[in-house]
């Protein structure tokens, strides 16, 4: 009887946003901030990064800051690090801790940086290597109101280093979450990204013209998400994400008749959103073995675009610290490579 309610919970589910939602031609691709969308961990971006409502995984408050609220008697470390192509590196480290008697806080880092960027003068001749550097801190802070009702709040700290002559960008974010256990199978969450995050840019001594400080927001990232315990080994979990971005557009009126007025371009912010379905399973072949699969669907300029993604833990036979290897392999949103990602998972 349950596993039949399940399988209405997620129609259900799919009907309201699919139907609901109108059709939108997205814009994914070219915002402040896109290293930190890309997820967290082997186990999460195997899954497809539908996590939002899955807290059996381990305690992830990058997916949804309520989920620092589960209690434990370790302190849970994951320390990852992902294989990309173009010179590009992504790092990830992530501690939860628990504090009595309903709270829970976690805290997560994730550095991106691409590194050998051939520098060229007007001349084309080489002139430099470049490099750029971007940091997000995390801080997740989560209460139990009740063993179903858990909510949380993240405070974000942003940094980008991306020019030597251009300054240093900073800013401050906000996330917001909740988790609600609906039985003792079935578990839904709801989580917001990205308040008051943005890229703040100044290249006037980089270009020589006077342009001021550009202000380059976040997309701000609606998140709904629900997970089903087919059996104690099967997990299957499921997230729509809405995704609202600005973006400035440049135009170029038709040409004034009259002869005093100069050909101008013309700077406008424009709005779009776009929406994203995540899918993801995970199932115990054995007590030293978990394997993960999951897809990510995007639409992006009337093109859909799917991320297959898969990988497994290896949970190693000692007792002290209890750990595990993970792995997972994916394709990334422009298709045109794939990353490894690995990880060890310490509970100390």
């Amino acid at each position: 009887m349950e596993y039949h309610k399940c399988k209405s919970y997620f129609l259900i589910f799919s009907i309201l946003f699919w139907v609901i939602v109108p059709e939108l031609a997205a814009q994914t691709g070219g915002y402040a901030g896109s290293f930190s969308r890309m997820g967290f961990s082997p186990r999460g971006m195997a899954m497809g990064n539908a996590l939002t409502a899955v807290e059996s995984e381990g305690i992830y408050g990058y997916y949804n800051p309520a989920l620092a609220a589960k209690q434990t008697e370790t302190i849970q470390v994951d320390l990852s690090t992902a294989a990309l192509r173009f010179d590009r590196r992504l790092h990830m480290v992530k501690s939860h801790f628990q504090l009595p008697p309903s709270a829970g806080f976690s805290i997560s880092l994730i550095n991106a940086s691409v590194n050998n960027i051939d520098g060229r003068s007007q001349s084309g001749y080489h002139t430099e290597f470049l490099s750029a550097n971007e940091l997000q801190i995390i801080g997740n802070f989560a209460l139990r109101f009740s063993e179903r009702i858990w909510g949380g709040l993240g405070l974000k700290y942003n940094y980008a280093n991306l020019h030597k002559d251009v300054p240093n960008s900073s800013s401050i974010g906000i996330d917001a979450g909740v988790r609600l256990q609906i039985t003792s199978s079935l578990a839904m969450g709801f989580a917001v990204f990205d308040l008051l995050s943005e890229q703040k840019l100044n290249t006037s001594e980089l270009y020589g013209v006077e342009t001021g400080d550009q202000s380059h927001r976040f997309p701000t990232r609606f998140i709904s998400g629900i997970s089903y315990d087919m059996s104690e080994k099967w997990l299957l979990s499921l997230d729509y994400e809405v995704r609202f971005q600005m973006e400035e557009v440049l135009r170029r009126p038709a040409m004034s008749d009259s002869e005093t007025e100069p050909y101008r371009t013309i700077r406008e912010n424009r709005s779009s959103h776009s929406r994203y379905l995540r899918m993801g399973t995970r199932y115990s072949i054995h007590e030293r073995l978990t394997l993960r699969g999951g897809i990510q669907y995007q639409q992006f300029e009337n093109e859909n675009i799917f991320q297959p993604g898969a990988g497994f833990s290896l949970h190693l036979p000692y007792d002290r610290f209890s750990p595990s290897i993970d792995y997972a392999i994916l394709r990334e949103a422009s298709l045109l490579s794939t990353m490894h990602v690995f990880a060890i998972r310490l509970n100390i």
